[in-house]
């Protein structure tokens, strides 16, 4: 069966050695195993996995602008949570957790500039348009805090867009940005749902993209959901589901529809 080409076409053409940094979702992990494996350095998500892109978008703020701050430590039964960071960062003195991202900052910097000669990349991998709200601020991690302390929002395209215009000035020129969309599929929100979240996702970056020289869309989320698909359940193209697939679907449009016996 003939399966999808996608073109991906090649990044630069350049003589330096490459070096990159990567945040975003934990498919951002992939792409760290793989300069691994090719010797060529890359420093991985300081703050720990993010996945919506606010809040990636805030990472590079406080990664590249000298006068941004965190969101203020949430103090919890003691306990102080930076929820602009992963679940672990958390800590009983608020001024020893700030400690530790004001030098998370600092070994990122000094990584930088160890590699002033390499040409570099930066690698952001959206996971979800899905955001946790505290206080009517999109936070990165919920530290399972109680759950009323949260809701739950779809961010919009225009929110997400006129967020990355504050964003994308303050990453240095000479950086390459290469977006990318996980293919990981958040089905605790439900299928649908997730379906959403990937939609804005792209339309954000193709938004994006126009903003900024340098900027470029690696297909991650296509390459799986498409060349790696289970062509088995789809006609000798490959486009059109087969009688077997769309019998499936059926079966579950007849428990949507709830009908017994029938």
């Amino acid at each position: 069966m003939q399966k999808t080409s996608i073109e991906v076409g090649s990044l630069i053409e350049s003589d330096s050695p490459f070096v990159f940094l990567g945040i975003g979702s934990c498919f951002v992990q992939h792409f760290e195993s793989f300069t691994e494996q090719h010797h060529l350095p890359m420093h991985c998500n300081p703050l720990g996995t993010s996945f919506n892109p606010i809040s990636i978008g805030r990472q590079l703020q406080w990664l590249f602008s000298n006068d941004f701050n965190l969101l203020p430590p949430v103090d919890f039964q003691g306990i102080y949570h930076q929820l602009d960071a992963a679940n672990k960062f958390q800590h009983s003195d608020s001024a020893a957790l700030e400690s530790t991202t004001d030098s998370i900052r600092s070994e990122v910097i000094d990584f930088i500039k160890g590699h002033q000669n390499h040409h570099k990349i930066l690698i952001l991998s959206l996971g979800t348009a899905h955001a946790w709200m505290y206080d009517d601020q999109v936070v990165n991690n919920c530290h399972k805090l109680p759950n009323h302390f949260f809701e739950r929002q779809l961010l919009s395209i225009e929110d997400i867009v006129g967020y990355w215009t504050q964003v994308l000035p303050i990453i240095p020129e000479d950086w390459t940005i290469v977006y990318t969309v996980s293919a990981v599929k958040y089905t605790k929100i439900g299928w649908h749902e997730n379906t959403l979240s990937k939609s804005v996702l792209h339309l954000v970056i193709d938004q994006l993209l126009p903003l900024r020289n340098n900027s470029y869309y690696f297909p991650s989320f296509e390459i799986i959901t498409d060349i790696l698909r289970d062509y088995s359940y789809y006609n000798e193209k490959g486009t059109h589901p087969t009688d077997q697939a769309a019998a499936t679907v059926m079966e579950h449009f007849k428990t949507f529809l709830d009908l017994k016996g029938s």
